[in-house]
């Protein structure tokens, strides 16, 4: 496989994702979205990555991350991804990538951009018809951000000191709509290139 032209470096965010092959099913039960995110905590201490915004969705999954002192982000996803696919393909009694390919990473430049991920990461169950508010989804990281649950660890208040505070963040998310205006324009481009918006 050859080398990505993106090379994470330390103190920097990144946006993380991949879905399943074939647009399948990645969770086919609550157990294994716990279970990936029981393996994203494990495996971020050990590799110094810190969550920042995570959503499992029923066939892909968005990870907003920081590469911390000596974090390996490569190691971390390498390990995340291999171990949640060898343990689903045990579940599920069969062989082969569950993945559509390689995890895809992009680099978070600024804080609007930073913003208004966060927002579309937290957002994406309602956008999809799953919920019809982000607390209601349990396989992302949006309570915890605004201080209602402690299940998942991860650096939660860099999104609220970037907001100024819990309540900022909650009412940007919770806008009814999301115009295009308020997508910054690399992130929407980003999102169409990744087939997702």
């Amino acid at each position: 496989m050859p080398p990505r032209s993106l090379t994470p470096a330390q103190g920097e965010y990144y946006h993380v994702y991949n879905r399943g092959a074939c647009k399948m099913t990645l969770y086919h039960s609550p157990d294994s979205y716990i279970l990936f995110l029981k393996l994203a905590t494990k495996y971020a201490k050990k590799y110094r990555i810190s969550l920042i915004a995570i959503c499992l969705m029923p066939n892909h999954f968005h990870l907003v991350v920081r590469v911390d002192e000596e974090g390996q982000l490569d190691m971390f996803m390498q390990m995340l991804c291999g171990v949640f696919s060898r343990k689903q393909n045990e579940l599920l009694r069969r062989t082969g990538t569950i993945y559509e390919g390689r995890y895809q990473i992009r680099h978070v430049r600024d804080d609007a951009y930073f913003k208004t991920l966060c927002r579309y990461v937290h957002r994406n169950p309602v956008k999809a018809g799953l919920v019809d508010h982000p607390l209601k989804w349990k396989y992302s990281n949006y309570a915890e951000v605004i201080g209602s649950r402690s299940f998942l660890s991860g650096d939660h208040q860099a999104i609220v000191t970037s907001f100024g505070g819990r309540d900022e963040y909650e009412a940007f998310v919770m806008l009814q709509e999301q115009p295009s205006t308020d997508l910054d324009e690399k992130l929407a481009q980003d999102l169409v290139e990744m087939y997702i918006l």
